[in-house]
Protein backbone atom coordinates (compact mmCIF):
# COMPACT_ATOMS: atom_id res chain seq x y z
CA UNK A 1 0.00 0.00 0.00
CA UNK A 2 1.26 3.29 -0.89
CA UNK A 3 -1.01 5.45 -0.99
CA UNK A 4 -0.45 10.08 -0.27
CA UNK A 5 -2.74 11.47 2.20
CA UNK A 6 -4.20 15.39 1.66
CA UNK A 7 -4.94 16.64 5.26
CA UNK A 8 -6.79 19.73 5.28
CA UNK A 9 -5.53 21.60 8.71
CA UNK A 10 -2.66 20.94 11.22
CA UNK A 11 -3.22 20.87 14.47
CA UNK A 12 -3.81 18.60 17.33
CA UNK A 13 -5.98 15.99 14.98
CA UNK A 14 -4.15 15.94 12.63
CA UNK A 15 -0.79 15.37 14.56
CA UNK A 16 -2.60 12.23 16.55
CA UNK A 17 -3.07 10.97 13.13
CA UNK A 18 0.64 11.20 12.05
CA UNK A 19 1.64 8.02 14.24
CA UNK A 20 -0.41 5.54 12.16
CA UNK A 21 1.00 7.05 8.70
CA UNK A 22 4.40 6.53 9.99
CA UNK A 23 3.75 3.20 10.79
CA UNK A 24 2.07 2.71 7.51
CA UNK A 25 4.34 4.49 5.67
CA UNK A 26 1.67 6.94 4.23
CA UNK A 27 3.33 10.16 2.42
CA UNK A 28 1.04 12.98 4.03
CA UNK A 29 0.42 16.40 2.46
CA UNK A 30 -0.69 18.72 5.32
CA UNK A 31 -1.93 21.83 4.48
CA UNK A 32 -1.60 24.53 7.05
CA UNK A 33 0.46 27.81 8.31
CA UNK A 34 4.40 26.15 8.95
CA UNK A 35 3.88 26.56 12.39
CA UNK A 36 1.01 24.58 12.60
CA UNK A 37 1.64 21.32 15.32
CA UNK A 38 1.14 19.07 12.66
CA UNK A 39 3.55 20.11 10.19
CA UNK A 40 6.24 20.78 12.94
CA UNK A 41 5.20 16.87 13.56
CA UNK A 42 5.15 15.78 10.46
CA UNK A 43 9.05 16.27 8.69
CA UNK A 44 9.05 12.91 6.69
CA UNK A 45 6.63 14.91 4.16
CA UNK A 46 7.45 18.54 2.26
CA UNK A 47 5.79 21.54 3.72
CA UNK A 48 2.43 22.81 2.06
CA UNK A 49 1.87 25.97 3.53
CA UNK A 50 -1.25 27.96 2.17
CA UNK A 51 -4.80 28.43 4.11
CA UNK A 52 -7.54 25.39 4.02
CA UNK A 53 -10.08 27.98 3.34
CA UNK A 54 -8.30 28.88 -0.15
CA UNK A 55 -9.74 26.77 -2.89
CA UNK A 56 -6.90 27.83 -5.00
CA UNK A 57 -4.02 26.54 -2.43
CA UNK A 58 -6.02 23.48 -2.17
CA UNK A 59 -5.97 22.75 -5.31
CA UNK A 60 -2.13 23.67 -5.93
CA UNK A 61 -0.90 22.17 -2.83
CA UNK A 62 -3.34 18.81 -2.28
CA UNK A 63 -4.36 18.06 -5.86
CA UNK A 64 -1.97 14.98 -6.48
CA UNK A 65 -2.84 13.35 -3.12
CA UNK A 66 -4.97 9.91 -3.82
CA UNK A 67 -7.54 11.11 -0.90
CA UNK A 68 -7.95 14.45 1.45
CA UNK A 69 -9.63 14.34 5.05
CA UNK A 70 -10.34 16.78 7.42
CA UNK A 71 -8.33 18.24 10.91
CA UNK A 72 -11.68 20.57 10.80
CA UNK A 73 -14.48 21.01 9.35
CA UNK A 74 -13.97 24.92 8.59
CA UNK A 75 -12.60 24.30 5.29
CA UNK A 76 -13.58 25.67 1.76
CA UNK A 77 -16.00 24.11 0.44
CA UNK A 78 -15.31 25.10 -3.29
CA UNK A 79 -11.69 23.68 -2.81
CA UNK A 80 -13.34 20.29 -1.90
CA UNK A 81 -15.26 20.41 -5.26
CA UNK A 82 -12.88 21.77 -7.09
CA UNK A 83 -10.89 18.20 -5.81
CA UNK A 84 -13.83 15.78 -6.04
CA UNK A 85 -13.50 17.63 -9.94
CA UNK A 86 -10.13 16.69 -10.42
CA UNK A 87 -10.95 12.97 -9.23
CA UNK A 88 -9.15 13.49 -6.25
CA UNK A 89 -11.47 11.58 -3.21
CA UNK A 90 -12.67 13.36 -0.37
CA UNK A 91 -13.75 11.77 3.02
CA UNK A 92 -16.07 13.17 3.95
CA UNK A 93 -17.34 14.47 0.75
CA UNK A 94 -17.86 18.08 0.31
CA UNK A 95 -21.90 16.95 0.06
CA UNK A 96 -21.60 16.19 3.77
CA UNK A 97 -19.73 19.28 4.98
CA UNK A 98 -22.30 21.26 3.15
CA UNK A 99 -24.51 20.31 6.03
CA UNK A 100 -22.55 20.10 8.94
CA UNK A 101 -20.85 23.53 8.38
CA UNK A 102 -23.88 25.16 9.49
CA UNK A 103 -25.73 23.86 11.99
CA UNK A 104 -29.47 24.91 10.23
CA UNK A 105 -28.81 22.77 7.87
CA UNK A 106 -27.66 20.53 10.39
CA UNK A 107 -31.26 20.59 11.71
CA UNK A 108 -32.81 20.27 8.81
CA UNK A 109 -31.22 16.73 8.30
CA UNK A 110 -32.36 15.80 11.28
CA UNK A 111 -35.72 16.92 10.67
CA UNK A 112 -36.13 15.51 7.10
CA UNK A 113 -34.78 12.26 8.27
CA UNK A 114 -37.30 11.78 11.55
CA UNK A 115 -34.21 12.19 13.81
CA UNK A 116 -34.95 13.36 17.05
CA UNK A 117 -33.78 16.49 18.26
CA UNK A 118 -34.72 19.50 20.30
CA UNK A 119 -36.92 22.16 18.89
CA UNK A 120 -35.45 25.26 16.42
CA UNK A 121 -35.98 27.73 14.47
CA UNK A 122 -33.69 30.17 12.12
CA UNK A 123 -34.23 33.94 13.02
CA UNK A 124 -33.95 36.69 10.87
CA UNK A 125 -33.81 39.17 13.62
CA UNK A 126 -33.44 38.30 17.65
CA UNK A 127 -36.08 39.93 19.51
CA UNK A 128 -37.58 40.40 23.67
CA UNK A 129 -40.49 38.16 22.94
CA UNK A 130 -38.20 35.58 21.37
CA UNK A 131 -38.90 32.19 24.34
CA UNK A 132 -35.78 31.54 26.23
CA UNK A 133 -33.59 28.50 25.01
CA UNK A 134 -29.75 29.09 23.59
CA UNK A 135 -28.66 31.36 20.38
CA UNK A 136 -26.04 29.25 17.86
CA UNK A 137 -24.42 31.38 15.29
CA UNK A 138 -25.79 28.67 12.45
CA UNK A 139 -21.20 28.85 10.98
CA UNK A 140 -18.15 29.28 12.05
CA UNK A 141 -18.78 27.88 16.16
CA UNK A 142 -16.54 25.83 17.71
CA UNK A 143 -15.68 24.74 21.38
CA UNK A 144 -18.60 26.17 22.88
CA UNK A 145 -17.60 29.73 20.71
CA UNK A 146 -20.99 30.47 18.64
CA UNK A 147 -22.94 29.55 21.31
CA UNK A 148 -25.18 31.41 24.46
CA UNK A 149 -27.88 30.80 26.87
CA UNK A 150 -30.95 33.36 25.98
CA UNK A 151 -32.97 34.10 28.84
CA UNK A 152 -34.38 37.68 27.43
CA UNK A 153 -31.38 39.17 28.36
CA UNK A 154 -31.03 41.51 25.06
CA UNK A 155 -28.58 43.86 26.19
CA UNK A 156 -26.04 41.42 26.97
CA UNK A 157 -26.28 39.71 23.70
CA UNK A 158 -23.42 40.22 21.45
CA UNK A 159 -24.41 41.79 17.77
CA UNK A 160 -23.66 38.37 16.19
CA UNK A 161 -26.51 36.20 17.88
CA UNK A 162 -29.09 39.44 17.05
CA UNK A 163 -29.86 38.13 13.22
CA UNK A 164 -29.59 35.40 11.22
CA UNK A 165 -29.48 33.13 14.44
CA UNK A 166 -30.57 29.80 14.97
CA UNK A 167 -32.49 29.10 18.08
CA UNK A 168 -33.05 26.37 20.04
CA UNK A 169 -35.42 25.38 22.74
CA UNK A 170 -33.31 24.34 26.28
CA UNK A 171 -33.80 21.18 26.93
CA UNK A 172 -33.53 19.62 30.75
CA UNK A 173 -30.60 17.35 30.31
CA UNK A 174 -29.83 14.31 32.50
CA UNK A 175 -26.42 13.42 30.81
CA UNK A 176 -24.83 14.54 27.89
CA UNK A 177 -23.63 11.43 25.70
CA UNK A 178 -20.94 11.24 21.96
CA UNK A 179 -21.10 8.13 19.88
CA UNK A 180 -18.06 7.98 17.80
CA UNK A 181 -19.17 5.63 14.53
CA UNK A 182 -16.51 5.24 11.56
CA UNK A 183 -17.71 4.28 8.07
CA UNK A 184 -15.74 3.28 5.04
CA UNK A 185 -16.35 4.25 1.37
CA UNK A 186 -18.09 0.16 1.42
CA UNK A 187 -20.78 0.99 3.67
CA UNK A 188 -18.67 -1.22 6.60
CA UNK A 189 -19.68 0.71 9.33
CA UNK A 190 -18.28 0.33 13.21
CA UNK A 191 -19.65 1.85 16.02
CA UNK A 192 -17.68 2.56 19.44
CA UNK A 193 -19.54 2.76 22.52
CA UNK A 194 -21.60 5.95 24.07
CA UNK A 195 -19.11 8.04 25.67
CA UNK A 196 -20.22 10.78 28.69
CA UNK A 197 -19.19 14.12 28.52
CA UNK A 198 -18.94 16.32 31.58
CA UNK A 199 -18.95 20.26 30.37
CA UNK A 200 -17.42 23.18 32.23
CA UNK A 201 -20.06 25.67 33.00
CA UNK A 202 -18.08 28.58 31.74
CA UNK A 203 -16.12 27.46 29.26
CA UNK A 204 -18.36 25.28 27.55
CA UNK A 205 -15.93 22.68 26.84
CA UNK A 206 -15.48 19.29 28.05
CA UNK A 207 -14.24 18.76 31.34
CA UNK A 208 -13.84 15.41 31.16
CA UNK A 209 -15.12 12.43 29.04
CA UNK A 210 -15.96 8.92 30.85
CA UNK A 211 -16.19 5.39 28.88
CA UNK A 212 -18.23 3.79 28.68
CA UNK A 213 -20.97 6.10 29.49
CA UNK A 214 -22.76 5.26 32.95
CA UNK A 215 -26.06 4.63 30.90
CA UNK A 216 -28.24 1.77 30.72
CA UNK A 217 -28.71 -1.11 27.39
CA UNK A 218 -31.69 0.48 26.21
CA UNK A 219 -29.69 4.42 26.28
CA UNK A 220 -26.76 2.60 24.82
CA UNK A 221 -28.36 0.36 22.17
CA UNK A 222 -30.28 3.58 21.08
CA UNK A 223 -27.27 5.79 20.59
CA UNK A 224 -25.72 3.87 18.82
CA UNK A 225 -28.44 2.83 16.13
CA UNK A 226 -28.71 6.67 15.85
CA UNK A 227 -25.75 7.25 15.23
CA UNK A 228 -25.10 4.37 12.41
CA UNK A 229 -27.97 5.69 10.90
CA UNK A 230 -27.20 9.03 10.79
CA UNK A 231 -23.82 7.87 9.38
CA UNK A 232 -25.48 6.24 6.49
CA UNK A 233 -28.05 8.69 5.88
CA UNK A 234 -25.43 11.38 5.25
CA UNK A 235 -23.33 9.14 3.64
CA UNK A 236 -20.10 9.83 5.40
CA UNK A 237 -16.66 8.42 5.13
CA UNK A 238 -14.25 8.25 7.97
CA UNK A 239 -15.45 9.06 11.80
CA UNK A 240 -18.58 10.96 12.62
CA UNK A 241 -18.73 12.21 16.28
CA UNK A 242 -22.63 12.33 17.16
CA UNK A 243 -23.28 14.51 20.22
CA UNK A 244 -26.93 14.19 21.99
CA UNK A 245 -28.38 14.82 25.35
CA UNK A 246 -30.72 12.26 27.26
CA UNK A 247 -33.35 14.26 28.86
CA UNK A 248 -35.05 14.10 31.88
CA UNK A 249 -37.77 12.27 30.58
CA UNK A 250 -35.22 9.87 29.05
CA UNK A 251 -35.41 10.81 25.37
CA UNK A 252 -32.55 10.76 23.15
CA UNK A 253 -32.25 14.27 21.36
CA UNK A 254 -29.31 14.57 18.68
CA UNK A 255 -27.21 17.99 18.79
CA UNK A 256 -24.60 18.36 16.27
CA UNK A 257 -22.38 16.81 14.07
CA UNK A 258 -18.41 16.77 13.78
CA UNK A 259 -17.16 15.11 10.35
CA UNK A 260 -13.69 14.15 12.02
CA UNK A 261 -11.97 12.23 14.89
CA UNK A 262 -13.78 14.64 18.10
CA UNK A 263 -12.44 15.27 21.90
CA UNK A 264 -14.87 12.64 23.35
CA UNK A 265 -12.85 10.25 21.16
CA UNK A 266 -9.29 10.59 22.56
CA UNK A 267 -9.03 7.91 25.14
CA UNK A 268 -9.41 5.47 22.54
CA UNK A 269 -5.82 5.60 21.94
CA UNK A 270 -5.21 4.18 24.67
CA UNK A 271 -8.78 2.49 25.97
CA UNK A 272 -9.33 0.29 22.84
CA UNK A 273 -7.91 -2.15 20.41
CA UNK A 274 -8.35 0.47 17.45
CA UNK A 275 -8.13 4.26 18.00
CA UNK A 276 -10.44 6.34 16.76
CA UNK A 277 -7.23 8.13 14.60
CA UNK A 278 -6.33 4.84 13.26
CA UNK A 279 -10.21 3.88 12.38
CA UNK A 280 -10.44 7.08 10.45
CA UNK A 281 -7.27 6.62 8.11
CA UNK A 282 -8.55 3.03 7.81
CA UNK A 283 -11.76 4.40 6.35
CA UNK A 284 -10.55 7.03 4.06
CA UNK A 285 -7.87 4.68 2.70
CA UNK A 286 -10.30 2.49 1.81
CA UNK A 287 -9.00 -0.56 4.35
CA UNK A 288 -11.10 -2.85 6.61
CA UNK A 289 -11.85 -1.03 9.73
CA UNK A 290 -10.19 -2.33 13.09
CA UNK A 291 -11.97 -3.65 16.38
CA UNK A 292 -13.56 -1.20 18.21
CA UNK A 293 -13.74 -3.18 21.30
CA UNK A 294 -12.32 -2.21 24.68
CA UNK A 295 -8.36 -3.57 24.99
CA UNK A 296 -10.24 -4.92 28.46
CA UNK A 297 -13.70 -4.92 29.25
CA UNK A 298 -13.68 -4.71 32.73
CA UNK A 299 -11.44 -1.32 32.29
CA UNK A 300 -12.98 2.04 32.68
CA UNK A 301 -11.08 5.22 31.18
CA UNK A 302 -11.77 9.14 31.91
CA UNK A 303 -9.91 11.91 29.23
CA UNK A 304 -10.00 15.39 30.53
CA UNK A 305 -8.63 18.65 28.50
CA UNK A 306 -5.59 20.72 29.88
CA UNK A 307 -6.51 24.11 29.02
CA UNK A 308 -4.18 27.25 28.81
CA UNK A 309 -3.69 29.42 31.63
CA UNK A 310 -2.48 33.28 30.96
CA UNK A 311 -0.56 34.58 27.79
CA UNK A 312 3.07 33.59 26.24
CA UNK A 313 5.18 30.74 26.07
CA UNK A 314 3.61 27.31 26.93
CA UNK A 315 5.32 26.06 30.23
CA UNK A 316 3.96 22.71 31.46
CA UNK A 317 3.98 22.33 34.87
CA UNK A 318 3.67 19.01 37.14
CA UNK A 319 4.52 16.30 34.20
CA UNK A 320 7.38 14.53 36.33
CA UNK A 321 5.56 14.18 39.65
CA UNK A 322 2.00 13.06 37.02
CA UNK A 323 4.30 10.30 35.24
CA UNK A 324 5.31 8.28 38.19
CA UNK A 325 1.37 7.62 38.40
CA UNK A 326 0.09 3.93 36.71
CA UNK A 327 -1.99 4.25 33.78
CA UNK A 328 -1.56 7.95 33.02
CA UNK A 329 -1.14 9.17 29.61
CA UNK A 330 -0.57 12.26 28.84
CA UNK A 331 -0.88 13.71 25.91
CA UNK A 332 1.54 16.82 24.93
CA UNK A 333 -0.59 19.12 21.36
CA UNK A 334 3.25 20.83 20.96
CA UNK A 335 1.41 23.98 20.88
CA UNK A 336 3.77 26.79 21.66
CA UNK A 337 1.86 29.95 22.37
CA UNK A 338 -0.24 29.76 25.73
CA UNK A 339 -3.67 31.59 25.33
CA UNK A 340 -6.40 31.77 28.25
CA UNK A 341 -8.82 29.07 27.37
CA UNK A 342 -6.74 27.26 24.59
CA UNK A 343 -6.62 23.49 24.45
CA UNK A 344 -3.17 22.22 25.10
CA UNK A 345 -3.58 18.95 25.75
CA UNK A 346 -5.32 16.03 27.35
CA UNK A 347 -4.84 13.47 29.92
CA UNK A 348 -6.55 9.83 29.85
CA UNK A 349 -6.62 7.96 32.55
CA UNK A 350 -6.99 3.85 32.44
CA UNK A 351 -8.95 2.34 36.09
CA UNK A 352 -10.85 -0.77 37.25
CA UNK A 353 -12.67 1.08 39.30
CA UNK A 354 -14.74 3.81 38.54
CA UNK A 355 -14.86 5.24 42.10
CA UNK A 356 -10.94 5.35 41.93
CA UNK A 357 -10.84 6.74 38.45
CA UNK A 358 -12.77 9.88 39.31
CA UNK A 359 -10.85 10.37 42.59
CA UNK A 360 -7.61 10.15 40.31
CA UNK A 361 -9.24 12.67 38.38
CA UNK A 362 -9.65 14.91 41.14
CA UNK A 363 -6.44 15.00 42.41
CA UNK A 364 -4.45 14.88 38.93
CA UNK A 365 -6.65 17.81 37.37
CA UNK A 366 -4.81 20.84 38.87
CA UNK A 367 -1.61 18.85 39.08
CA UNK A 368 -1.02 19.14 35.27
CA UNK A 369 -1.09 22.52 34.09
CA UNK A 370 -0.10 24.76 31.40
CA UNK A 371 0.66 28.45 31.82
CA UNK A 372 1.47 31.28 29.94
CA UNK A 373 5.35 33.00 30.60
CA UNK A 374 6.05 36.47 29.37
CA UNK A 375 9.45 36.55 27.12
Amino acid sequence: MHKKLGILGGGQLARMMLPTCLDWDIDVQILDQKDCVALRFNRQSPESEGSFRSPDDMVTQLGQCDVITLDLEAVSIEGMKRLEEKGVLTAPHSSVLEIIQNKFLQKEFFKRNNIPTSSYQLLEELDKDTPHGFLKAPTGGYDGKGVCAWKGNFQDITEVFKKNVLWEEAVEIEKELSVIVVRGFSGETKTYLPTEMVFDPELNLISYTLYPAQVDRRIQDQAMSLAQEIAEKIDMVGVLAVEMFIDKKGDLLINELAPRPHNSGHHTIESCRSSQFENHLRAVLGLPLGSVDRKRSSDFSLTFNIIGEGEGEAQWLGIGEALAEDQLYIHNYGKKECREGRKMGHITLIDSSLKNLIKRYEWNKNKIRVQGMKK
